[in-house]
C-alpha cells in the first residue's frame, strides 16, 4: 500500500472541490482523491499479477520445452528408444508436468521433433542454460531429470549416456560432488557401484567446442575454427541478425575464444 501516494491524491482532491466553494467539499475531496489512487493502484496490482503470471507460465514452457529435447537425444544415446523409456515420459507428463490432454499432444509432438532433429544434444544443453543459468535449482532440477530418464530402463548407467550426463554437468556448472550425488540416488543405491570417470576444470572448454579431451590438437583447431566462423559477431551482423542476435553472438565468440585458449594452454604445459 502506498501510503504516500493516497495522502498525495487526497490533498489534490481536497484542494479542487474545495475551490468549488462546495459544503465540506475539502473533506469529500480528500476521500474521493483516496478512493481514486485506491481504484488505480488495484488495478496496476492485477496488470503487474497478470504480467508475473504469463512470465511464470512462459518459463515453465520453456522448460518444459529444452526437457523434452535434452530427454529425446538422451534416450537415443545408448541406442533405439524402448518401451520403458517412453513409459517415464508418459508418467513424466502426467504425474510430473501434470500436462493437459492438448499439453501432452504438443510434448508429444516437440518429442518426436527433436528425435529426429539434427539439433546436438550439447546445443539444446546450451540454450537451455542461457535461458535457467540465474535459476539453480531449476538446472539441477534439470539434471535429475535427465538421470531419471537415463535409469528407467536399466540399473546401470550406460557409458554413453553418462557421457552425455557429464557434458551437460559441465555445460551447467555442476561440481563432480553434486553430479555424484544425483547419480547415487539412481545407480549407486540400488547396489551398482561403478568407476568414476575421470573429471577435469577443462571438460566446460571442451563441451563449448564440442570435443573431447582425446580428440587431437588438429580436430580441436577444426572445430575452433568452425565455430569462430559461425558464432563471429561481423558475420551475424552482415546477416541483418537482431541486436539481441548479435550481443548473444559477442557472447558466445567469446567463450568460444575463451575455450580454445585453455586448451591449448593446458596442452603446451
Amino acid at each position: 500500500m502506498n501510503i504516500n501516494g493516497k495522502l498525495l491524491a487526497g490533498i489534490i482532491g481536497m484542494v479542487l472541490l474545495d475551490l468549488t466553494g462546495m459544503p465540506f467539499g475539502a473533506l469529500v475531496g480528500f476521500i474521493m482523491g483516496v478512493v481514486v489512487w485506491h481504484v488505480y493502484e488495484h488495478s496496476k496490482s492485477l496488470e503487474e499479477d497478470e504480467r508475473a503470471h504469463r512470465e511464470t507460465q512462459r518459463r515453465r514452457g520453456a522448460f518444459v520445452y529444452y526437457l523434452l529435447c535434452l530427454c529425446a537425444r538422451l534416450a537415443k544415446a545408448d541406442g533405439p528408444i524402448n518401451r520403458q523409456e517412453i513409459q517415464f515420459m508418459e508418467q513424466l507428463m502426467r504425474q510430473r508436468l501434470r500436462l493437459s490432454e492438448q499439453g501432452r499432444r504438443d510434448a508429444i509432438r516437440v518429442w518426436n521433433d527433436a528425435k529426429q532433429s539434427e539439433t546436438a544434444f550439447n546445443d539444446y544443453a546450451q540454450a537451455f542454460y542461457r535461458d535457467f543459468a540465474q535459476q539453480r535449482h531449476m538446472v539441477l532440477d534439470m539434471l535429475d531429470l535427465l538421470f531419471a530418464l537415463a535409469a528407467a530402463d536399466s540399473t546401470r548407467l550406460h557409458p554413453a549416456e553418462e557421457a552425455l550426463l557429464l557434458r551437460a554437468a559441465a555445460l551447467f556448472h555442476i561440481s563432480r560432488l553434486q553430479f555424484d550425488r544425483i547419480k547415487s540416488r539412481y545407480f549407486e543405491a540400488l547396489g551398482h557401484q561403478q568407476k568414476q570417470p575421470s573429471w577435469s576444470p577443462l571438460d566446460p572448454h571442451y563441451a563449448i567446442l564440442g570435443a573431447s579431451p582425446s580428440d587431437s590438437l588438429e580436430v580441436i583447431k577444426r572445430k575452433f575454427r568452425q565455430l569462430a566462423f559461425q558464432w563471429h559477431p561481423d558475420r551475424v551482423q552482415a546477416r541483418g541478425g537482431s541486436s539481441e542476435a548479435i550481443r548473444h553472438a559477442h557472447e558466445k565468440f567469446r567463450q568460444i575464444n575463451e575455450a580454445y585458449e585453455k586448451i591449448i594452454e593446458s596442452r603446451r604445459s
